[in-house]
């Protein structure tokens, strides 16, 4: 087991942070502290000193990934569909990861979540200021647009708890660009005239 180099408060106990997330996506909030310790490379009273107790770890990491702001890195993009291609991979990863968190840790992580709730907001603003530049090729404003990917990238990072998920990240991508009806669609000839009456009749009616 490799032992965590010394370290002094909050980067001590994020270095631990980092190293015993792996175990509890796999055991749970059931992890044992001697589990926590064997993952982490130091011994159970060096956690105790640096957390307190057992829930103690559970909840600071459940913040430290919640909280977690550079997990979404900036970038730029040149168009519109760069855009969103490289922001349904980046959220779709990172949801697929809080949401094996939410289910690790239960009631703890719910209980972070609803604790910090800005963070989430603020997320949703952070991807708003994304699509500003292409506002005029919008539908939508881009509020609505950043709530739009993050339904869609939730949905598929969670799956709806199935085991086998339908939905991809490229059918997110290419429902946010394109719709779900077929372009052709938009296409259709339009409905024959009524018998008797000249079409270009009908289209002055329309007119």
């Amino acid at each position: 087991m490799n032992a965590i180099p010394r370290l002094s408060g909050d980067d001590r106990r994020a270095q631990i942070i980092e190293a015993v997330t792996p175990a509890v996506l796999e055991h749970g909030a059931a992890i044992t502290s001697r589990q926590l310790a064997e993952a982490a490379g130091v011994a159970e009273g060096t956690l105790f000193k640096a957390f307190g107790d057992k829930e103690s770890l559970l909840v600071a990491l459940a913040e430290h990934h919640m909280t977690d702001d550079d997990a979404i890195a900036e970038f730029t993009s040149d168009s519109l569909e760069e855009l969103v291609a490289t922001l349904v991979v980046v959220l779709v990863e990172r949801m697929r990861f809080m949401f094996q968190l939410v289910v690790a840790l239960g009631p703890i992580a719910q209980r972070v979540a609803e604790e910090h709730r800005e963070v989430f907001d603020r997320s949703k603003l952070w991807l708003a200021a994304h699509f500003e530049p292409f506002g005029a090729e919008l539908r939508v404003p881009p509020l609505v647009a950043a709530e739009v990917l993050r339904t869609l990238a939730w949905s598929a990072a969670s799956g709806w708890g199935e085991h086998s998920p339908v939905s991809s990240v490229d059918d997110i991508l290419q429902v946010l660009l394109h719709g779900i009806v077929r372009s052709e669609a938009a296409a259709a000839p339009a409905a024959p005239s009524p018998a008797g009456v000249p079409a270009s009749a009908s289209e002055n009616q329309k007119a």
